[in-house]
């Protein structure tokens, strides 16, 4: 690390420390208790981590520090057994390169049948077995540490004695590079291009990884990340510049031995390739030069605040913790939970002046000109004149770096016309609520609320139900209906702007997303415990004081041009074709009239909030929910009678359709859409139907290099419909996708495999059911579509049989099927 970048973070890490710590050092950082770590009799170091994430699988990993992976390690897996227990690889393969460490992956191993445990570590050590290098061996799942570590040492002896000098760092120097690189590829992307600014500089020292340096300094980051981006995404805006995407990317000392690098990449089209590098220089130029304020990062912090609550609080996946043992057994990064990278940033130990200071002098030194810069390029063009494109970037970043823009970027705005005196309304009912187990208060005006506390949190989850949906609206072009839900980012509200308003969310942890289904929306998200008021203040703006922003959806609209349409979507409008309800985006039905329906729209379901349910989940005691509630519930707009629904027929393609494409990843994507009502059973069932037909895939794509990843879900209107989307990433071998599907619809499952998938999905409704968010969307279902699917899940599960899996796999297999393979 270089020395003035090391002295900044070092700063701000002993400042934060100051009242616990010695002057001169700085403590090591806790280890995740899940986390055990040791090393086995033949000198191999392992990993285990019990979590219970997936009821019956665990996730496997072998490192080999200093030997890249070679052609002859996947000769020697045995790849036929591990596909028929339905262990696929990663859609990069079973092996990848992690800077010249091999790291073998092995996951969703069902560890609930114990020959397939033991069978797996004799997999696990006979990749240990043929090398003398340093190894690790990492285990994460529903396992029990004691007998898994007996069965290792067992294995280990098998295994010839690994010398290993512990406790040796990356050879790593830092060399910063004065000339700056030009990167061009000509890539068929059609009238897109993609524009990308890196900027790399020092690591993390090894001895420091461990340590509150490491935090503090991924800290910076997320800060840098969060104001440049603000910075960025504004002056793309003003400058009149379209962009379908726009992305920061950091690769940290966590992920890589070498460089670190801060990265942003702007899609858009060809002819604004130019003005997009120009502009993303020019605001990192003046970030560089003049800094950011004092209020500017100090609002920084409070947006960033909400995300790294729910990052400290969240349960990693078996992917995650075994990517972090790799970190750390390769870089030594730390073990310690997310929550003390959490506790870090609430800290209150560095005054906010000191601490803009500190930002300040840390984004200057990563920001250098040319220095240290690689600028890249992908279009269809037939070249670039690397020599121009440098000296537009250099000319963009004198120029930002010498005149400063007069423009205000904090989040904070008068939020005065926010305030507002409502009736007040009484609890006219109140009553057991059966799907969250919570309380139902109907209030005087007729509006219903859920209210269940779940402690512990510091937050809570919302959503404001509202009765109707896009089959409500009238002259709905096909995929216009997606974008309603963001329409309503584009208003203005309570005397602000729309992207004031949008601040003002953010400024206050506040995260606000509407779904506009078929036949009901719902307004739903996230806040800090202490902000159900200024939520509540939000949504009575939102209400009743809307102003459609043009300005906004111009904007809006010239983005969406050139955004690419995911391979799901697209998949289903070639199912659904001419369906003007689709709750899908696609860009040929976003048009200049969609603001003014959308307009329309919300007005009328904003006249009439008493057709539907406002919740609360989370951590919130009852007396200051109903409080709350009372004091601001009675200015939303409520109107007598319930809103029709409207009748809709339409019924998807019949049969089979197969489409080739070049856009998009290469692989094998498939859309199963059948008929088939929606139950408790039948939700429940449907989690055992994806493993089911997930492991007949990776078994008919063994030898091909395929992933496997299926994601599943159910409509319930016009028809209650069953899908799945299949994506079979890394080649397109179309047959044995149709292969692994047929095999599984003839499939009779075991006894023993039918109740370990019960389980599995018993423990997974079981663990999302403590949730807030889950118990939010289980309210949605049964308020918003009739729909109870929780109140006797256990039952439900119970209520899987072999014939129900049988059926609703041959169902799917005999539906409607759109294929496309993407070379």
């Amino acid at each position: 690390m270089s020395t003035r970048l090391y002295h900044i973070v070092l700063s701000l890490a002993f400042l934060t420390f100051s009242r616990t710590v010695p002057a001169q050092s700085l403590p090591s950082l806790p280890v995740d208790g899940r986390i055990q770590k040791g090393t086995l009799r033949c000198g191999v170091t392992y990993y285990m981590v019990k979590n219970d994430e997936v009821k019956g699988y665990a996730d496997f990993a072998v490192v080999r520090r200093g030997e890249a992976p070679q052609d002859s390690d996947l000769e020697g897996l045995d790849t036929e057994w591990l596909s028929l227990h339905g262990i696929g690889p990663r859609p990069g393969g079973y092996f990848r390169d992690a800077d010249g460490a091999a790291v073998l992956h092995l996951d969703r191993v069902p560890v609930y049948d114990a020959n397939v445990l033991d069978s797996t570590l004799l997999v696990t050590f006979a990749q240990v077995a043929a090398s003398r290098a340093d190894e690790a061996v990492i285990v994460s799942g529903d396992i029990d540490p004691v007998e898994l570590k007996k069965k290792m040492d067992i294995f280990s002896m098998l295994v010839p004695q690994h010398f290993v000098e512990n406790g040796r760092g990356p050879d790593y120097v830092w060399e910063p590079y004065v000339m700056p690189s030009v990167v061009f590829s000509r890539t068929p992307l059609g009238d897109r291009g993609i524009v990308r600014v890196a900027y790399a500089s020092p690591r993390t020292p090894y001895d420091q990884m461990n340590t509150a340096q490491a935090l503090v300094m991924g800290i910076l980051s997320r800060e840098f990340h969060t104001l440049a981006m603000r910075r960025i995404e504004r002056n793309l805006r003003d400058a009149g510049v379209p962009y379908g995407r726009l992305e920061w990317k950091y690769l940290n000392s966590t992920e890589t031995g070498g460089d670190e690098e801060y990265a942003v990449e702007v899609q858009t089209d060809r002819a604004h390739l130019e003005a997009a590098m120009k502009t993303v220089s020019r605001s990192l130029a003046e970030m560089d030069e003049f800094g950011v304020s004092e209020e500017e990062y100090t609002d920084a912090k409070k947006v960033m605040m909400a995300d790294m609550l729910q990052r400290g609080s969240a349960p990693l996946s078996n992917r995650k913790y075994v990517d972090r043992c790799i970190a750390h057994f390769l870089y030594g990064a730390n073990l310690a939970p997310y929550s003390e990278e959490t506790r870090l940033f609430a800290r209150k130990n560095v005054a906010d002046t000191t601490e803009t200071r500190l930002f300040n002098q840390f984004a200057t030194s990563l920001l250098s000109q040319l220095s240290n810069l690689t600028l890249s390029y992908r279009a269809d063009l037939d070249s670039l004149d690397e020599d121009e494109a440098l000296f537009q970037y250099n000319l963009a970043y004198l120029y930002g770096s010498t005149i400063r823009e007069p423009k205000d970027y904090a989040w904070q705005q008068d939020t005065s016309g926010l305030e507002t005196v409502s009736p007040r309304v009484r609890v006219k009912e109140t009553k057991a609520e059966p799907v969250s187990g919570g309380t139902m208060w109907t209030l005087s005006n007729g509006i219903r609320v859920v209210y269940k506390q779940v402690p512990g949190s510091g937050n809570f989850h919302y959503a404001l139900l509202l009765g109707g949906g896009l089959s409500g609206v009238n002259g709905l072009e096909e995929g216009e209906g997606g974008y309603f839900g963001d329409m309503l980012t584009l208003f203005d509200a309570g005397g602000l702007s729309a992207s004031g308003f949008r601040d003002h969310l953010a400024v206050n942890g506040i995260r606000m997303d509407t779904q506009v289904a078929m036949t009901y929306t719902a307004i739903q998200g996230s806040a800090p415990s202490s902000k159900l008021a200024t939520l509540l203040k939000a949504l009575l703006a939102l209400a009743n004081g809307r102003t459609a922003n043009r300005d906004e959806f111009d904007i809006y609209l010239r983005n969406a041009a050139w955004a690419r349409e995911p391979v799901e979507d697209r998949l289903y409008s070639l199912m659904y074709p001419g369906f003007s309800y689709s709750p899908k985006k696609y860009t040929r039905g976003l048009g200049p009239g969609t603001q003014a329906k959308a307009t329309q729209f919300f007005e009328s379901l904003f006249s009439r909030v008493n057709d539907g349910v406002l919740v609360i989940v989370g951590d919130l005691d009852e007396s200051t929910v109903r409080r709350t509630i009372l004091r601001y519930a009675g200015g939303f707009r409520t109107h007598s009678g319930n809103a029709s629904r409207k009748s809709i027929r339409y019924q998807p393609r019949s049969g089979t359709y197969t489409y080739f494409s070049q856009e998009g990843r290469k692989g094998v994507y498939v859309l199963l859409d059948a008929e088939y009502p929606l139950s408790g059973v039948n939700y429940a069932l449907a989690g055992v139907a994806v493993e089911v037909l997930r492991c007949h895939l990776v078994k008919a794509l063994e030898g091909t290099g395929m992933s496997v990843e299926i994601t599943a879900g159910f409509h319930t209107y016009p028809q209650e419909r069953l899908w799945m989307f299949l994506s079979c990433e890394g080649g397109y071998d179309l047959e044995a996708v149709r292969r692994g599907i047929r095999s599984a619809a003839a499939a009779t499952v075991s006894r023993r495999d039918l109740n370990a998938y019960k389980e599995m999905v018993l423990a997974e409704m079981n663990r999302e059911l403590a949730q807030p968010e889950t118990i939010v969307t289980a309210l949605v279902a049964r308020y918003g579509v009739g729909k109870d699917l929780v109140t006797h899940y256990k039952e439900s599960v119970e209520g899987i049989t072999a014939a129900r899996l049988t059926d609703m796999l041959s169902v799917l297999s005999r539906g409607s099927i759109v294929e496309m393979a993407i070379e």
